[in-house]
């Protein structure tokens, strides 16, 4: 808790008020990616420009959530977001753009795998990327991968 204070330039004891322990911590921060991928944009015209516009705000929320993943050595929004690389390998299946030697699953797995904030640590501070080649190569990838 005093790592996520110090990050949030906030001291420990404010970090306490709003959250008692690091369960309800972890918790808030599950709602808040859940959130985040609610807003992601399914309302975009095609698949593909769904998956530009996913890594577009994957670019933004990695970094954020980046400080807590590490220290707790999970990635809380995981859940969510495999359930919209779920939909979004089935839209792709959908609009006959999917590789067809892919199933909507395995492109899913796929997604899932390159979206990662795994991926991103290795790109963005690992290697340091910054988020506008981060967003572009990963698109470029993803599209390759799972597309006709």
């Amino acid at each position: 808790m005093g790592e996520v204070a110090a990050k949030a330039g906030l001291s420990r004891q404010a970090v306490y008020l709003h959250f008692p322990n690091r369960a309800a911590l972890l918790a808030a921060l599950s709602e808040h990616l859940a959130a985040t991928a609610a807003r992601s944009p399914a309302e975009a015209p095609s698949a593909r420009a769904t998956l530009t516009a996913l890594v577009g705000l994957l670019a933004e929320e990695h970094p954020k959530a980046w400080p807590l993943a590490r220290r707790l050595g999970e990635n809380p929004g995981d859940a969510s977001r495999m359930v919209a690389c779920r939909k979004l390998a089935e839209r792709f299946r959908e609009e006959g753009a999917l590789s067809p030697h892919l199933s909507p699953a395995a492109a899913a797995d796929l997604l899932f795998t390159l979206t990662s904030l795994a991926v991103w640590a290795e790109l963005v501070p690992g290697l340091g990327w910054d988020a506008a080649r981060y967003r572009s190569h990963v698109t470029y990838l993803a599209t390759s991968a799972l597309t006709k």
